[in-house]
């Protein structure tokens, strides 16, 4: 859907600590998360750093690979961890894990039993092997999981979090969400800087209750400012919440993380697109297409923004770029109308129409592209297309209101005035111009100006001379007007004197050349002379 609100934004919001990173940590954080992808991006980028436990990073990396079914790969991940750090308890854990997917139960539970003895007072270690059960079935090895969980209930005196963590992913498989979301939060509860719980716990209420949710990622920040997890979390619950500037703030301050991800900064770029900050969004948009010159929503943003910032040749240029260099992309109608608008702008009208006709071809079922094809139309002044298109937009409305079928009414004007000699053309379009005008007049309130286009209709279906029902028409409008003194009123800056004007240069023109009668030739003649010399005042 297509978000708009009036709010000019200006993110600059303090970088301090977001902008730190926390490394490796934040691949592990992305990891409990069950955000695995990024948990890779994350633990590869920082495998190498200083600060990197490398033998724990690669546990994670172990794990990650496990859950898509690579086992050789988590194995050598496994491995490399011992090699690094043989009294790390975590990859014997990670070993036993997979010997477990491999239905080497003895040997999993020999290695579960080093990892132990290596860290006696880690109880997530115990976390871990109960859930290395679980992964590899819940059902056949239910007691093992309940003798591990209860042994880090008893052993950590029921504070250690991770517990909780995963009895509330048990419970959320089955989909007791109450439940989960309740374990979740006692995790938080044992570990006030405990990302994996407060996320989970945000998740699983935010369809309930997304305020509240928010409100528990705020929290957690305020514990741990430097987790890109915790940082996108949240600006994506507000988001999804449909939070749209202090999501923008959110994203501003979460992508100085050294450990955000590319499709963040996009999100970002479209999120001040959509708070119509054109400059902000463009910049980022730059930025993207700098790292990145094959991103889709990027090259769409930038013919965008310079549009939207009247950047007309720019957008034109943008969009052509667009266009050309994804020849199987999928464009949207306003892709279409965006590039044609921009071209119209550098007058290129002939270009304009080629994008509106194509997106009325592959679009027929959007009305307002049969109406922008129409106004293409008529800026290279093919009235007889311009009116047909936008008849065909009628035609997909419910119900057409009074102005629609004035501007139709205009339309046919349009071919009417200008058919020339082609008295049948001529004809028909002045008819249906007058269909339309009625409408409009069935519609709307009283109103001179629609049967001012209703008199001039019937003049241009008389090449051009006024008819005794034109004339008719424009006693009707005078009378309207006649009602209101300040119509007539030259001190009056809204008065009508243009359109009495009109109306009595036509009588003037039809009693001296059409059905001639002096008297009344006069008569106009000296109410066309009164309101002249009022309009020239």
């Amino acid at each position: 859907m297509k978000i708009k609100f009036l709010l000019a934004l200006m993110v600059a919001g303090s970088l301090g600590a977001s902008a730190q990173s926390q490394g490796y940590k934040d691949g592990i954080e992305y990891y409990k998360a069950g955000e695995y992808d990024d948990a890779k991006i994350i633990l590869d980028k920082t495998l190498n750093d200083a600060g990197t436990d490398k033998s724990l990073a690669n546990y994670y990396l172990g794990q990650i690979a496990l859950s898509k079914g690579d086992k050789a790969a988590a194995k050598n991940y496994f491995d490399a961890g011992v090699s690094i750090n043989p009294e790390n308890p975590y990859n014997y854990v990670g070993l036993g894990n997979l010997e477990l997917m491999s239905g080497q139960a003895d040997a999993a539970s020999d290695n579960f039993k080093k990892a132990q003895g290596l860290d006696k007072k880690n109880y997530e270690v115990l976390v871990d092997i109960a859930r290395a059960y679980y992964k590899a079935d819940p059902v056949k090895y239910a007691k093992e999981i309940e003798k591990y969980l209860a042994k880090a209930h008893k052993d950590s005196k029921h504070k250690e979090p991770s517990i909780y963590i995963l009895e509330g992913d048990m419970l959320f498989d089955k989909q007791d969400w109450g439940g989960a979301a309740a374990k979740y939060e006692m995790a938080t509860g044992y570990d006030k800087a405990n990302p994996e719980g407060y996320v989970k716990y945000a998740r699983t209420n935010f369809k309930v209750n997304p305020k509240f949710s928010i409100d528990k990622l705020r929290e957690f920040l305020q514990v741990a400012p430097s987790s890109a997890l915790g940082q996108r979390e949240l600006a994506e619950n507000l988001y999804e919440a449909n939070y749209w500037k202090q999501a923008a703030e959110q994203y501003g301050s979460y992508i100085q993380n050294p450990n955000h991800f590319p499709k963040d900064k996009e999100r970002y770029a479209v999120l001040l697109y959509w708070a119509e900050n054109y400059p902000a969004s463009l910049k980022v948009a730059d930025e993207v297409l700098a790292q990145n010159p094959s991103s889709f929503l990027m090259q769409r943003l930038r013919m965008l923004n310079n549009e939207a910032m009247q950047n007309y040749p720019a957008a034109a240029q943008a969009g052509e770029a667009f266009f050309r260099s994804n020849p199987n992309g999928y464009f949207t109608a306003n892709d279409y109308t965006t590039y044609a608008s921009a071209l119209s702008e550098t007058g290129n009208d002939s270009l304009a129409l080629v994008q509106y006709e194509v997106a009325a071809e592959k679009f027929p079922e959007n009305g307002d592209l049969l109406k922008n094809l129409s106004s293409a139309y008529s800026n290279i002044k093919d009235y007889p297309k311009a009116a047909d298109a936008y008849g065909k937009y009628i035609a997909t409305l419910a119900e057409p209101s009074a102005n629609d079928y004035f501007a139709l009414s205009g339309r046919y004007l349009n071919v009417a005035a200008t058919a020339g000699d082609n008295q049948e053309l001529r004809a028909d379009a002045a008819k249906k111009g007058i269909e339309a005008v009625d409408n409009a007049i069935a519609k709307a309130e009283p109103n001179p100006v629609l049967l001012q286009r209703k008199a001039r209709l019937q003049i241009a279906s008389n090449k051009n001379m006024p008819d005794s029902a034109a004339i008719a028409t424009y006693g009707e409008m005078t009378a309207m007007l006649d009602q209101d003194p300040a119509n007539a009123d030259a001190a009056n800056e809204n008065n009508n004197l243009d359109l009495y004007r009109e109306a009595y240069l036509f009588s003037v023109k039809y009693y001296n050349e059409v059905d001639v009668d002096k008297e009344k030739a006069a008569e106009f003649s000296a109410k066309l002379k009164e309101v002249s010399d009022k309009l020239a005042q």
